[in-house]
Order: C-alpha cells, then sequence, then structure tokens
C-alpha cells in the first residue's frame, strides 16, 4: 500500500510545483510589471539553490521523525504559504514567499530514495518515477493553460495549495506512521566502484544534457506567444511546451525492456539529429510542424538520458551507486542552477530566439564530447587487444 500512496503523493507534488513552470516570465509581467528575463532567471536560479540546500536537511531531520510526519508537516506549510502567495503584489516579498514554499515542498524528495531502496529493481523503479514526472508536468501544463485564459493568473496558486493540501490528507490517512528511510548499508570502500574517465564523461555528458533541456524551458512558451509570423494562444503554446514530455511517455515502451548500451556509432547519429532537432525549434512555421520537431526532440532527448543512466549503472558497482548517483544527481542540479541564469541575461540583450542558440551549442559540445570519447574508448580497446 506505502508504494502506491508515494507514487500518488510523487504526482500530486511535481503535478504542484510545474504548474506555473511554463508561464514564469507572464506571471511577472502581470502581476509584478516585470519584464526583465533576468529577472526570471535569477529567480528560478534561487528557487533551485533552495531546492537543493533543503533535501539534505530533510534527510537530517528524517533520521528522528517518519516520513508520514514529515510529509504532513511540510505540505501543510507549502498549502498556506501557496495562498498568501496568491494576494502577493511585491516581488521581493513573493521572491521570500517562493523559498520558503520550496523549502518545504523539498521534503517529497524523502520518497525517492525510500522507493528505491525497497524494490527489487532499481531501474524500473527510476524508470517510473519519469514517467510520473513527466505525466505530472503534461497535466499541470495542460490545466495552468486552460486556468490563465479564464482566471487572474494569481489563482492558481489555489489550485497548488489544495493538491499541497491533498498531499498532507493522504500522508496522513494512508501511510504508515513509523515509514522511515532503509539505513545505507556498510560499503567496503576498497571495493572497486566507478574508473574516473568513466565517471568524468558520464558527468560532462550529464550537465550539458541537462543544461540544454533546462534552457529550453523557462521562456520557451514566452518566444511562442510572442512570434510574429504566427499567433499561438496559450493553450497552443502550453501544448507545444509539454510536448517533449508526451513524447516520453509514448517512446518509454519502446526502451521499457532496453537493456545493453547502444553502439557509439548510434550514439553519434542520435547526438547529431538531437542538435538538429534544437536548432530547428528557433524557426517560425507551422503549428504542426512545430509540433513534429517538438515531440522529435522530446524523443532524442529521452533517448539520451537512458543512455546516460544505462551507461551509469552498468559502469558502477552496485555497493556504490546511492554515493556515485547523489553526484550525478548534483551535476544535474548544477545545470538547472547555471542554465536559466545565463539564458535569462542572453534574452535580456539579444532576445528570445537565443535560447536556442544557446542549447544547440551546448549539444554540440555534447556530440563533440561523444565522438572524442568513443574515438579514445575504440584506441584504448585496440591496444589492448594487441596487448593480448
Amino acid at each position: 500500500m506505502n508504494r502506491s500512496i508515494l507514487f500518488i503523493i510523487s504526482f500530486l507534488a511535481i503535478f504542484a510545483e510545474s504548474l506555473l513552470a511554463p508561464y514564469y516570465p507572464m506571471y511577472f509581467k502581470q502581476v509584478f510589471d516585470i519584464q526583465d528575463s533576468n529577472t526570471v532567471g535569477w529567480y528560478i536560479a534561487a528557487c533551485r539553490i533552495v531546492f537543493m540546500g533543503a533535501y539534505p536537511i530533510w534527510a537530517i531531520v528524517s533520521k528522528r521523525y517518519s516520513l508520514r510526519n514529515i510529509l504532513v508537516c511540510t505540505q501543510g506549510m507549502a498549502g498556506i504559504i501557496c495562498i498568501a502567495s496568491a494576494y502577493c503584489n511585491s516581488y521581493t516579498l513573493f521572491l521570500v514567499l517562493s523559498l520558503l514554499m520550496v523549502f518545504f515542498k523539498a521534503s517529497y524528495l524523502l520518497i525517492y530514495p525510500h522507493l528505491i531502496q525497497h524494490s527489487c529493481s532499481r531501474y524500473k523503479e527510476i524508470s517510473i518515477l519519469g514517467i510520473i514526472l513527466n505525466v505530472g508536468m503534461i497535466c499541470s501544463a495542460l490545466i495552468s493553460s486552460l486556468w490563465i485564459q479564464q482566471f487572474n493568473i494569481q489563482h492558481i496558486f489555489f489550485i497548488i495549495a489544495a493538491f499541497d493540501f491533498l498531499q498532507m490528507v493522504i500522508s496522513y490517512y494512508f501511510l504508515v506512521p513509523n515509514t522511515v528511510l532503509a539505513a545505507t548499508e556498510n560499503i567496503d570502500r576498497k571495493e572497486y566502484s566507478i574508473s574516473a574517465y568513466t565517471f568524468i564523461r558520464i558527468a560532462i555528458l550529464t550537465f550539458f544534457i541537462y543544461f540544454v533541456s533546462t534552457t529550453l524551458r523557462p521562456f520557451y512558451t514566452d518566444f511562442i506567444l510572442n512570434q510574429i509570423n504566427y499567433r499561438y494562444t496559450i493553450l497552443e503554446a502550453g501544448c507545444l511546451f509539454i510536448l517533449p514530455s508526451f513524447s516520453v511517455i509514448l517512446f518509454y515502451f519502446i526502451f521499457k525492456k532496453e537493456s545493453r548500451l547502444p553502439s557509439n556509432a548510434t550514439m553519434m547519429i542520435i547526438a547529431f539529429c538531437f542538435a538538429a532537432s534544437v536548432y530547428a525549434q528557433q524557426f517560425e512555421m507551422l503549428f504542426i510542424l512545430t509540433c513534429l520537431i517538438r515531440i522529435v526532440y522530446g524523443f532524442l532527448l529521452f533517448y539520451l538520458c537512458v543512455y546516460l543512466d544505462l551507461l551509469f549503472f552498468e559502469s558502477v558497482s552496485s555497493g556504490h551507486v546511492a554515493v556515485w548517483y547523489g553526484l550525478i544527481h548534483a551535476i544535474q542540479n548544477t545545470a538547472y542552477l547555471i542554465a536559466p541564469l545565463y539564458t535569462g541575461s542572453q534574452i535580456a540583450v539579444l532576445g528570445l530566439a537565443v535560447q536556442f542558440d544557446i542549447a544547440f551549442l551546448i549539444s554540440l559540445f555534447f556530440l563533440s564530447i561523444i565522438i572524442i570519447t568513443s574515438i579514445s574508448f575504440k584506441r584504448k580497446q585496440h591496444r589492448y587487444e594487441s596487448f593480448r
């Protein structure tokens, strides 16, 4: 029962967290009369810093208090802060409330290690959580698009608060009171974990791929709504925003039984096509063509993320997974932090289309690392075979 309930809570948390994600620039313009993309970038970065710092704090708290009690308290507090945010017209106060809200919301991350540690298949559990993440983002983007077209954009915080309170109620009534995180097993430090070369390769590729995906998120709907040749509605912009997530769900079942790493040649082709799909998104075109490019982009992004997951789990020894995965997670968050800051500053000077140039350049770096490391690996393998 706890496992299903934790999945439901994860969905509700992601749904609530993502409701306003496509429309931060619009929210700042309508509520605070702030049109500076740099300010939006700093706001997102500040929330990400608090999110990164809050999780270790809740991990320490979880050693003394049950997961159920933590979620009941934190999601309740987040809901109260959301209601206050709905009436806030001062940017400074809104920023303070947002950071407090993010701090309390971050406690739901405690669900992930609990699910993974109690799972027979870690890879399967991570995949399910990925699907829940994308379904939550799709539903939230559709609901927020419909809401913003009909109602005051500030009042969307009432929906977020309702979902926070729903998480609180579900946690109180359905989670077992003594649900605590499993203790980490002792690890022999002399046991082989992962080579420095492999980890650096995975780390760089991970940073680049998450940098690209984060670059194209905060300001994408703003770009679509400000096109000159084609006029899109808020709902159409929201649909375009979620199409990559939709394609992840669609193509997940194709890779569901994937157990082997693709060849280096395949990865070079995929990385090249991914860079092309990023570059093509900056052009104004018919709605159906834009949809097609977004679907292709989402599919290729998902394929590359699956590749990095497979590469990581095949490279690291089982006893060290938690330690090294924590480092990979930190690298992802670093990309999440830097991308909106840099993109926002460049958009303020060069316009909304520059986000695609930035993402394209980073995707070319990603392709270069794939090519260079593949050639390097082949040379090492050839020398090893010659030595034998």
